[in-house]
């Protein structure tokens, strides 16, 4: 669901963008924020609780400690706690009109974090398709570290539209899709 928002959001945002004489694009963004806040608040919540209780107790709290699936709490929770707080974060500063860059600073952390968390379960075999998983890993990762320069781009999207800037800015934008449809696939 968070994929969809947000590639309609941003496919609508630049096809408004490129078809109008070049407005702040933080005004287009503004039509879907809200149910992008809100899924980006599920997300935090969600990944709290499940940071906080999984994996259940099996009889005596030493069971759950023992247990070989003891790490996926934090392997497969705080991507999601790091997901939610920067959707969260990207719909509260696109609401207030701040600059997007600090934001896009947020995202490009949790890229490289998101992508050395599926490293490391990778290296320690932490799932029953360690590829797989490292796969995702590396698309959310993807998504955050290019959010960035779309993040710059539209903070100064007037020289954006420019030349060979124009160029780049399409390219990074359809990298950002494919990265977010590879990370919800």
């Amino acid at each position: 669901m968070t994929t969809i928002m947000i590639l309609y959001l941003t496919v609508d945002a630049y096809i408004r963008y490129r078809t109008t004489d070049g407005a702040n694009i933080v005004e287009y963004l503004k039509d879907g924020i809200m149910p992008i806040a809100l899924i980006g608040g599920l997300i935090l919540i969600f990944g709290i609780y499940s940071d906080l209780t999984w994996p259940l107790q099996i009889n005596s709290p030493s069971a759950a400690a023992n247990s070989a699936f003891a790490g996926y709490n934090l392997l497969f929770f705080d991507p999601l706690v790091l997901m939610g707080i920067v959707t969260l974060s990207f719909a509260i500063t696109v609401k207030y009109g701040h600059r997007l860059q600090t934001f896009g600073i947020m995202a490009l952390y949790s890229g490289v974090f998101s992508m050395y968390y599926g490293w490391m379960g990778y290296l320690q075999n932490k799932s029953s398709e360690p590829f797989d998983m490292f796969l995702m890993y590396v698309a959310f990762g993807a998504v955050g570290i290019l959010s960035y320069p779309l993040t710059l781009m539209a903070d100064y999207s007037r020289y954006a539209s420019k030349g060979v800037m124009k160029n780049i800015t399409l390219l990074i934008l359809l990298l950002f899709w494919i990265a977010l449809i590879g990370s919800a696939v």
